[in-house]
């Protein structure tokens, strides 16, 4: 099925009914947020990478591609599960047209299942919704990473993507996968720049570093030799020769918490322990979903360190001279968990005090409160996942992520500009002319916004008495 694009043109439509000719739809200009962000995932370039997946199809049916477009709807839609968010999708005709959806397949359904009219027909229109669901099997995991990749560029190519401090970070989505990312923290609203999902009970044993190298190549890749300054992640993700590989491969610092079993942790509790260290107290509000509390805690650093053998070692290779770490002691006095009451932060920059480093490290919290929270709490990536196996999987944690970060550009400034491009925001700016309920007519490749009153008058019926202003109201014939 050709995908078929209606234009705007008053007058062809206006002409068409004074003909006689029957619209092929008529929809109400009552604009959600819905509309609006399905306008700015096309505007992203989601809907153009979705276009261009190869799919393993072996049966005639409705275009992949416009099954892909309608599933990157889904995620916006307050429904969790495929089958309620698309029975919602399916009530919305304005939106179905906007992603190439025609007017035939909306009101009569356009594939075999349950199309007899004595069954499950209102289920099938357009389309069931196990079709959505078998066009997402037949997608592999190398086309969501290409669709990833190119989701993700365009961010970077509208400098979407604000600052160079990044985190890295994973959940486990049940006992049988876990999606790690790397997100952006530097804005106030973090950007999800690259992500892999990995199977398995032990889905990350030995694999930690390589996750990690793996998602900062891609980012680097999309956004720039530059784009990373900085990268906050916890020791899960880290090893020496990671820390090396930032530092002197692509001159990026990392900010690690050492765990108390290393020696590096000893060494400064040891320090602590001499008086050795220069303690300050330093006192910060926390909030977490909303509820601020202040803070008091105790910081001291040393620089100099070396006791982190295999960074040392991996740094010579890449031909360091004197290699060593930067390390800060954080002693949280309103803790009430003794093995949390010490903990040491660790970094090959050498902050100027620890209490900037700590302050540098507070926005890696940006990736577990406002981003997987998120993703499972409002997006139901955990509770919903749209079936059981991998395949299905690793799409919807694709259109999830792709769908996250379509909003969060819609929440800032920039979004707004660009979703104004849409083609809702086109038909909203016709508002104030048309009256509260202006409705779009669609007939042959055209459209026009008309007030009621108008498409009334035009079809032999104008009202006695009309809401609009006088010099609006349309002119009797």
């Amino acid at each position: 099925m050709d995908r078929v694009w209606y234009r705007q043109d008053q007058d062809q439509v206006i002409a068409a009914l004074g003909r006689g000719e029957s619209p092929d739809m008529v929809t109400t200009t009552a604009s959600q947020q819905v509309d609006e962000l399905v306008a700015l995932h096309e505007q992203l370039g989601v809907f153009d990478a979705l276009d261009k997946v190869p799919t393993e199809r072996r049966r005639c049916g409705i275009d992949d591609g416009l099954l892909l477009r309608t599933l990157a709807t889904l995620p916006f839609l307050e429904a969790g599960s495929l089958s309620g968010a698309a029975g919602q999708l399916f009530g919305e005709p304005a939106v179905l047209l906007h992603l190439g959806w025609s007017p035939l397949q909306i009101a009569l359904g356009d594939n075999d299942r349950h199309r007899h009219p004595d069954t499950r027909q209102v289920e099938s229109l357009p389309c069931h919704p196990d079709t959505l669901r078998d066009a997402l099997r037949r997608v592999e995991q190398q086309a969501w990473l290409n669709v990833q990749r190119a989701g993700v560029q365009s961010l970077y190519d509208r400098r979407l993507v604000r600052g160079r401090v990044y985190a890295i970070d994973g959940t486990g989505l049940g006992n049988d996968y876990r999606l790690v990312a790397l997100v952006c923290v530097s804005a106030e609203r973090p950007t999800i720049v690259a992500w892999r999902l990995l199977e398995g009970r032990a889905s990350e044993k030995g694999r930690e570093a390589c996750v990690t190298r793996e998602l900062v190549e891609q980012a680097l890749e999309l956004g720039g030799c530059e784009a990373i300054d900085l990268l906050l992640m916890d020791a899960l993700y880290a090893d020496g020769p990671l820390l090396a590989w930032l530092k002197y491969e692509h001159n990026i610092d990392a900010l690690v918490p050492i765990p108390a079993n290393r020696q590096l942790h000893h060494d400064m509790l040891g320090l602590a322990e001499g008086g050795l260290l220069k303690f300050r107290r330093h006192s910060y509000v926390r909030t977490i979903q909303g509820h601020k509390r202040r803070r008091s805690i105790e910081v001291a650093a040393q620089d100099g360190l070396t006791s982190w053998e295999s960074f040392i070692k991996a740094a010579s290779d890449y031909g360091a001279s004197e290699p060593c770490l930067w390390a800060g002691l954080i002693h949280e006095l309103d803790s009430s968990d003794a093995k949390a009451e010490w903990w040491v932060l660790a970094s090959t920059r050498a902050w100027e005090s620890p209490v900037a480093a700590f302050n540098a490290y507070r926005p890696r919290w940006h990736i577990e409160n406002d981003a997987y929270r998120e993703l499972k709490e409002g997006w139901g990536l955990e509770s919903q996942r749209w079936g059981r196996d991998s395949v299905t999987q690793h799409g919807r944690i694709a259109l999830v992520c792709l769908a996250f970060n379509t909003t969060q550009v819609y929440l800032s400034r920039s979004g707004a500009r660009i979703a104004a491009h849409g083609i809702r925001r086109l038909r909203r700016s016709y508002q104030r002319e048309l009256g509260v309920a202006p409705v779009v007519i669609y007939i042959g490749v055209s459209y026009a916004v008309l007030p009621v009153e108008q498409l009334l008058q035009l079809l032999g019926g104008t009202p006695r008495r009309s809401l609009l202003p006088l010099q609006l109201r349309p002119q009797p014939p």
